[in-house]
């Protein structure tokens, strides 16, 4: 029951103390927490950590939290983390081009394509952009009633 929680452990790796059949899951399960809460909370929780590791029921996973880590796993070392957890369902289209969810070949391919669109003057010129439509995002869930 608790030996595939050993696996941080093993590797050196710090954790919050999973819980017997559902890891580190329990909040977002029980949904006292949405799936964002959570995983932020887990970020908290391993402040001044450059990486930690948790668990989704008995299945380990892993959580980088340095921005150096992050850049070198989505650019340098992308080929390494081309497949992924989630998968979507080929009927949806939006989901099915989404290059956070796909899997390899398809990772590959979608990849190739899109990269070009991402080089450091396109992003730049995108920018002023990309921040005024945050504020205009954070202004609306701000005035939202959550209760």
């Amino acid at each position: 029951m608790t030996r595939k929680f050993k696996y941080w452990k093993k590797l050196g790796v710090m954790e919050p103390e999973p819980t017997p059949f559902i890891g580190n899951f329990g909040d977002a399960l029980k949904m006292k927490k949405s799936g964002g809460e959570w995983l932020q909370d887990l970020y908290n929780w391993g402040a001044g950590l450059p990486y930690i590791g948790f668990y989704v029921f008995d299945r380990p996973f892993f959580l980088a939290r340095d921005p150096e880590l992050v850049k070198n796993i989505l650019v340098k070392d992308f080929n390494i983390f081309q497949d992924r957890f989630v998968q979507t369902s080929p009927e949806d289209r939006l989901g099915d081009a989404n290059l956070f969810l796909i899997k390899n070949p398809a990772w590959k391919y979608l990849r190739t394509k899109i990269t070009p669109i991402y080089t450091s003057g396109r992003l730049k010129k995108m920018f002023d952009l990309m921040v005024e439509v945050a504020d205009d995002l954070e202004d609306h869930m701000t005035s939202l009633d959550w209760e």
